[in-house]
């Protein structure tokens, strides 16, 4: 049943067609396709009127796997299968459940059917939350169920934030509901413990009395009472709420002063270069020492950043000062050029001075995609637009949803995963988690977006991705609305040898998959460039622009490239059998090899030329193979590989020689007297010397694996659980 319900918004793709990817930045999106050919693919492309759907089916999630509906508990994650449930949650699990299912009781009453479960599991949830981590002695509420009870009872500014804000939005839900004085509870740990009156800001954590006296066996890489900028930021939008709330300008001084210290301690600028705001700061705002291994404090990174910028955006919207939502825009401008992934899409987790950063320099997971990134990037984007009326910001939401969507949501089990590397891909039974956070965040990040009722464009796409003269280029998108869509079109310019033209190509649906639209150029001169925009209107009249896009039709005159992948096996000894394996890169990407062959000759013989059978893809590139058979110790194999494209260009690989070893022969017999050196009964200083030298070499090289392993494990352990170190806010 639930399969049903995550295959609803799938539409499988009936033609294959290349992808036109958008880069982002605010002075104009453009894409020159010659600079991202390892663009992503996939068999599926998603409706887009959908995103409701995905948001109910999270929904779903939360309320079938990932909460008890008799007592309101909620559970913290779920494996892929559903089958083992973490059951200790953090506060914030609460919270994000609470937003997420509150939201989509609303959309129940806009659409005519108050679904009861929702609001029930909401006030139910609420009343859970308070129970198990509203301190009975002291203001305020724990962080969660897991840690060492110092830890988990510890008053931090962004839990604070989320408990005052999940009871104001269950009192919303259910107006029977009264959490006054649980709510005030939040905000008197914020204004009476957290607050620096001295110098402003919030501190990162207290013990549960409001004590800055930790003991000794509490580490946190950051000092409790420094200012970090998750728990700075949600404080800072928690007490300008209150502030409202209550009518109590306390409340709104002690944000504005938080703010200002934001502000003034915590941009990262470095040579001249201004990246965002960093992690975290001491109680003055300077710098943080950490430790060898530890996440360092001048990292920006991107999820904090975006509960900075709402913090601007707050305060723009109490205040009406134009100051903040400029250093809003300006700081998305930062992020979007360091924190963006131009190559493959997505958001990078943290950066330093403008690269992908991690603290153990492992390459892989400086480039994870977590999927709770992802969404609160969307959630910020989705309130610059609200603000701001750019419908860039828009447009950056639905190219990073496509990618969620088609990337890091389960489509066996139901459920997002919790992160995929730099391809998008889940590799790890680690990274299948489920957690109820990152349900929670995407429902409201996916319905966020559909109730604005625009015209939604998404998938555009160009075939061929790399066209030639002699290429009809296609062009299409998809385009939904749940009002019904009115017409579509492209915008296009363009400039052959700076001959430039203009014209409007409309894009007709498609008869036999609902929401696709799509037409052709036609076939375009070599040299061609062209830079185009897609529109769509309503039934309403209401517009809506995607773009722009870029391509460069190109006649094939590049040769192929042909290079030596692998010899099986490496070390080939007489009686083994010999394959040779190549690859061939061709550009433009889609043009097709007439042969691919290997030309090869045994000692002193001639060449023999014999085809490459093919057998895989790598990247953009294809992998070709050839079985040469047996040979004996001693002989030498020559060879090289050439291929031929179907516009007559040739290419050659470099020369090669592979030598046959012979057989391994048996060690004859040591003598006694070798026998008794290696146990070290009589002198023999050289071998002595070189028996121990090469021990000790083999236990540091077995050292050095076992620590990089243990290293890497801790990496991963990390990434499972985000919540605990850094990205999940308050937890």
């Amino acid at each position: 049943m639930m399969r049903n319900k995550v295959l609803l918004g799938i539409i499988l793709s009936t033609f294959i067609i290349g992808l036109a990817i958008p880069s982002h930045d605010l002075g104009g999106r453009v894409a020159n396709l010659e600079q991202v050919n390892g663009g992503f693919y996939t068999s599926q492309e998603y409706n887009i009127s959908s995103y409701l759907d995905f948001s109910k089916a999270a929904g779903n999630i939360i309320l079938e796997h990932l909460c008890n509906y008799s007592d309101g508990s909620i559970f913290r994650s779920a494996d892929s299968m559903y089958e083992m449930i973490t059951l200790l949650p953090s506060l914030a699990d609460y919270y994000w459940a609470i937003c997420g299912l509150a939201r989509l009781y609303e959309v129940s009453k806009k659409e005519g059917t108050p679904n009861s479960t929702l609001s029930i599991m909401v006030s139910r949830a609420a009343n859970r939350m308070v129970e198990l981590f509203l301190d009975s002695d002291y203001p305020g509420y724990g962080v969660n169920l897991f840690s060492p009870y110092e830890a988990r009872t510890t008053k931090r500014a962004g839990v604070q934030s989320y408990a005052y804000d999940a009871l104001r939005i269950a009192e919303k839900v259910n107006s029977s509901l009264d959490f006054t004085n649980e709510k005030l509870s939040a905000i008197r740990c914020l204004t009476d413990m957290l607050y620096d009156p001295e110098n402003g800001g919030l501190y990162f954590y207290t013990l549960r009395n409001g004590s800055l006296k930790t003991p000794d066996y509490m580490y946190e890489v950051y000092p409790n009472d420094g200012k970090r900028l998750d728990h700075l930021a949600l404080g800072i939008i928690a007490l300008y709420n209150a502030g409202e709330e209550f009518g109590n300008s306390t409340y709104t001084a002690i944000a504005n002063a938080s703010l200002r210290f934001m502000i003034d301690n915590m941009r990262k600028d470095f040579q001249g270069e201004y990246y965002g705001f960093k992690l975290a700061v001491n109680r003055t705002g300077g710098s943080v020492e950490v430790g060898v291994n530890e996440r360092s404090a001048e990292v920006v990174v991107s999820d904090l950043n975006a509960y900075a910028i709402s913090a601007l955006l707050t305060a723009y919207n109490y205040t009406g000062d134009s100051t903040y939502l400029s250093l809003a825009e300006s700081t998305m401008k930062a992020l979007l050029k360091y924190n963006w992934d131009t190559e493959k899409g997505g958001w990078f987790a943290e950066v330093l001075e403008g690269e992908p950063y991690d603290s153990l320099d492992d390459k892989d997971v400086k480039y994870y995609k977590y999927t709770e990134i992802q969404f609160q990037m969307v959630l910020v984007l989705q309130k610059m637009y609200e603000i701001t009326d750019l419908t860039f910001y828009v447009q950056m939401t639905i190219d990073i949803l496509e990618l969620v969507l088609s990337r890091l949501w389960d489509t066996e089990n139901g459920g997002f995963w919790q992160n995929g590397n730099q391809e998008w891909q889940c590799l790890t039974d680690s990274w299948k988690m489920h957690h109820t956070l990152v349900q929670g965040v995407g429902i409201i990040a996916l319905e966020r977006v559909w109730s604005y009722g625009l015209p939604i464009i998404s998938s555009v796409r160009i075939n061929p991705v790399s066209p030639r003269p002699t290429d009809e280029i296609l062009v299409s998108c998809i385009a939904l609305d749940s009002d019904g869509i009115d017409c579509v079109w492209v915008n296009y310019t363009c400039d052959i040898n700076g001959t430039i033209t203009q014209g409007i190509i409309v894009l007709s649906p498609n008869p036999e998959v609902g929401g696709i639209y799509n037409s052709t150029f036609g076939c375009l001169n070599d040299s061609a460039r062209v830079n185009f925009l897609v529109y769509a209107n309503d039934t309403k009249g209401v517009d809506f622009v995607a773009g722009s896009y870029y391509f460069i039709v190109r006649a094939d005159i590049f040769e192929p490239i042909l290079t030596l992948r692998n010899i099986y096996p490496s070390e080939p000894k007489s009686g083994d059998e010999i394959i040779l394996e190549f690859t061939t890169y061709e550009f433009p990407l889609h043009s097709s090899l007439v042969t691919c062959a290997l030309n090869w000759k045994v000692n002193d013989g001639s060449f023999t030329k014999v085809n490459m059978t093919w057998v895989s893809v790598d990247g953009n590139e294809l992998v070709w193979q050839v079985d040469l058979g047996v040979f004996g110790g001693g002989d030498v194999i020559s060879y090289y590989a050439e291929a031929l494209d179907e516009s007559g260009n040739f290419g050659t690989s470099p020369f090669y020689r592979l030598k046959i070893l012979g057989q391994t022969d048996f060690v004859t017999p040591l003598v006694t007297w070798q026998i008794l050196a290696m146990v070290g009964l009589i002198a023999a200083p050289g071998f002595g010397f070189a028996y121990i030298w090469s021990r000790r070499r083999y236990a540091n090289e077995q050292q050095r694996i076992l620590k990089k392993e243990a290293r890497r494990r801790g990496r991963r352990a990390r990434g499972k659980s985000r919540s605990r170190s850094g990205s999940h806010g308050g937890t």
